[in-house]
């Protein structure tokens, strides 16, 4: 009788590919290596994984003898969370090598699924995005008006640029100048406005805040090159960024008229709750998550708040950033293991309400603005706040497995019924 077992070059080219699946969809590089693993292990091999933001490299073996080398350059990811999931829940259904030809097919349909969130109804959720962020920012209802405006069109532009790949080093430049004379030209119509930060609120669609948090854990876990790179990548974006901002703000001043900016006309404080929640919403899309999450997004995005706005007048504002990092991570991995689905659902949300992005970018501002002091502080400030994020992250994603994992394995006293 013929062997159904499929042979190593076979199951390799499985491996390759679902590594290039769950990085694409946004995996950080511990995550995808440890996935590798445990996968090869179902299929009855070793794997050894390497993955950078652009390299892959698998060494599986199998029976101690045979050994294949899979190496790949890596495309550039994006958060896909709707896709993740299926992705994990493959790799948990994975228990037999027999049927890999139909989880490489169950593999293919994945990949082929649509967006959740596109064309008008992704650019859409711009405006809660940087309409909600405004508000966190300090503006006000003006704000938040002009800030949601620049944000539907400039995640419209980003969605447009992204079409051509060969002006990508050149998009956050482009697009955030054009935001920086939209909010100068939208302050010559609504004057009661602070320019600064309707502009900041509008380009909050591209800043790097959760990938600092991402590079600090790959950083934490030792992969040193994967959190270097990310750090690197998240460093040029901001710069680029401000850059752009720079540009398009001296542009303002010269072609049109100068203006003197307005104090931000106050919000009642029960109002930045509501802007919470609604951040919570606008991040379905911007993590291209489904609908039937929008209720675990929200919630982590108010439990994130509450626990930083508790403790933030009390232990000062990175203490009370662990403890609410801490807080949400903890929340995803109990959500993990009630639901089976992944953690990340909870922590993604909570923690991009935490991260430093905005905080990096008017660091980025203020050395531009020759303002170096202010600079260097926020910069300090941005980094060491990106760092308790992803130890909150590490305690609770190490933490809570053993928990689970004791309480699955303990058995009764001797004696005891």
């Amino acid at each position: 009788m013929p062997s159904t077992k499929p042979s190593l070059a076979t199951v390799a080219a499985f491996l390759r590919d679902l590594g290039r699946a769950l990085h694409v969809s946004g995996a950080p590089a511990h995550d995808l290596e440890r996935s590798m693993t445990e996968t090869g292990a179902r299929f009855g091999v070793r794997v050894e994984g390497f993955a950078v933001l652009t390299f892959l490299a698998l060494t599986i073996s199998a029976d101690g003898q045979s050994r294949r080398v899979e190496m790949l350059r890596l495309p550039p990811y994006d958060f896909n969370m709707a896709r993740l999931i299926e992705l994990q829940a493959l790799c948990r259904e994975i228990d037999s090598p027999a049927r890999l030809d139909a989880y490489a097919a169950r593999l293919a349909q994945i990949m082929a699924q649509p967006a959740p969130w596109s064309g008008w109804s992704f650019a859409a959720m711009g405006f809660l995005l940087s309409g909600s962020v405004a508000l966190l920012l300090r503006g006000g209802w003006v704000e938040m008006l002009c800030g949601g405006l620049i944000g539907v069109l400039f995640v419209a532009g980003a969605v447009g640029f992204a079409r051509v790949p060969r002006l990508a080093p050149a998009v956050p430049v482009i697009l955030c100048a054009l935001a920086a004379l939209l909010a100068h030209a939208l302050a010559l119509v609504l004057p009661q406005q602070f320019p600064f930060i309707s502009a900041v609120a509008g380009i909050v669609f591209l800043l790097p805040g959760f990938m600092l948090t991402v590079a600090m854990s790959e950083l934490a876990t030792q992969n040193y090159l994967a959190g270097t790179g990310r750090l690197a990548g998240a460093f040029i974006l901001l710069f680029l960024m401000g850059a752009g901002l720079a540009i398009g703000t001296q542009a303002g001043h010269a072609w049109l008229p100068e203006l003197v900016p307005a104090a931000p006309l106050p919000v009642a404080g029960w109002i930045i709750w509501l802007a919470i929640a609604a951040l919570g919403i606008s991040l379905l899309a911007v993590l291209q998550a489904p609908w039937s999450s929008v209720h675990v997004s929200v919630g982590a995005c108010l439990l994130a708040w509450a626990v930083f706005s508790l403790l933030g007048d009390r232990v000062g504002n990175i203490v009370a950033a662990f403890a609410a990092a801490l807080a949400v991570a903890s929340a995803g991995q109990i959500y993990q293991r009630a639901s089976s689905r992944p953690a990340a659902l909870v922590q993604i949300p909570g923690l991009i309400t935490l991260v430093p992005g905005s905080m990096g970018f008017r660091a980025v501002h203020a050395l531009m603005q020759q303002d170096n002091l202010a600079g260097v502080q926020l910069m300090t400030e941005m980094l060491l706040t990106g760092a308790v994020l992803a130890v909150g992250l590490l305690l609770a994603d190490n933490v809570w497995p053993v928990i689970f994992a004791g309480r699955r394995t303990q058995a009764p006293l001797p004696g005891t019924h």
